[in-house]
């Protein structure tokens, strides 16, 4: 097996994984975008054969959000298996597949973290509209979510009180509506007491047990929501302050991620991690702007980091 670095992929190109790749070749490291989709229902034996020819597994594999996020529900299924092959095969991932599967499951990664007794809001899996009345009886106001999902896609919040529900309900008719759908698609959801803030969100990126970047995301929509559509996002500096550099420091070192991005609200009490996302997707909009708190860039930060593992 040689000094090689695959980037799994699910696209053919793009400004991220082309840099990453350029600049890992500039180190003298031989890297290469691998398409997913051609060696995973090869699951990896050695020397397997795929569309590329006769193939090796890499001493390193970066595993892309693409990789992650942009499945159907079969390819869920086996994805931590094709990645535990590749494993067993000799690569070592970034990230490991342990702390993958960990990440995967908003609720069991909120478990983690507060078992170490970082910030994260109180959370539960529901299974039912009933679950989701005893969590709006409970916390008053809720944040609703695919456990597995990703970009805000199917995440909805709730408050008591809406019109036209079942006698001695808390849910409203349109809002039990929305949660029959979001069930019968999800099966079982996350559940998050609503953290009260500022109306903007902040984001983090860590590389190697440093933070690398670090901005709000603040809302130009008239309910301070972050995740409307209709009204795009405004990003901003943020200070590191002492505090959140420590808990995103240790976020990364409890879920044992080499990096991640982190995402997290200003609560009333301080810095509260909403969750921690297990890949850099999207830098090129940072990198080497006033939000790019590495000295080379978040690239070369990413080539460092790589270079790392490989001689470890």
């Amino acid at each position: 097996m040689g000094e090689s670095v695959w980037l799994l992929d699910r696209i053919q190109s793009d400004w991220e994984v082309d840099t990453l790749c350029a600049a890992l070749t500039d180190r003298g490291i031989p890297a290469e975008r691998v398409d997913w989709a051609e060696i995973q229902p090869y699951a990896v034996p050695p020397g397997f054969a795929g569309p590329q020819g006769i193939r090796e597994a890499p001493r390193l594999a970066v595993v892309t959000a693409r990789v992650l996020t942009r499945h159907t529900e079969g390819d869920l299924a086996l994805l931590y298996d094709w990645l535990t092959m590749l494993e067993d095969q000799g690569a070592r991932l970034v990230n490991p597949v342990g702390s993958l599967r960990v990440c995967q499951n908003k609720v069991r990664q909120a478990a983690r973290l507060a078992a170490a007794d970082l910030p994260v809001p109180p959370t539960r899996a529901v299974r039912s509209a009933e679950e989701v009345e005893r969590c709006l009886a409970d916390w008053g106001d809720v944040i609703v979510k695919p456990i597995t999902g990703h970009a805000s896609v199917d995440v909805i919040r709730l408050v008591p009180g809406g019109g036209g529900g079942q006698r001695g309900s808390l849910l409203g008719l349109r809002e039990d509506i929305v949660l029959w759908h979001w069930l019968r698609r999800h099966h079982v959801l996350c559940a998050q007491r609503f953290v009260e803030n500022p109306g903007r969100d902040l984001r983090a990126v860590v590389i190697g047990g440093r933070v690398a970047s670090c901005h709000y995301h603040v809302s130009t929509a008239p309910d301070g929501s972050v995740r409307s559509l209709l009204h795009p996002l405004r990003w901003a500096p943020a200070e590191l302050t002492d505090e959140l550099e420590r808990i995103l420091v240790n976020c990364l070192e409890v879920l044992g991620l080499d990096l991640a991005t982190v995402d997290l609200v200003e609560g009333p009490d301080g810095p509260v991690v909403i969750e921690v996302n297990p890949t850099v997707s999207r830098w090129e909009p940072v990198e080497g702007t006033d939000l790019d708190l590495t000295p080379h860039g978040i690239t070369a930060a990413q080539v460092d980091l790589l270079t790392g593992l490989l001689h470890s």
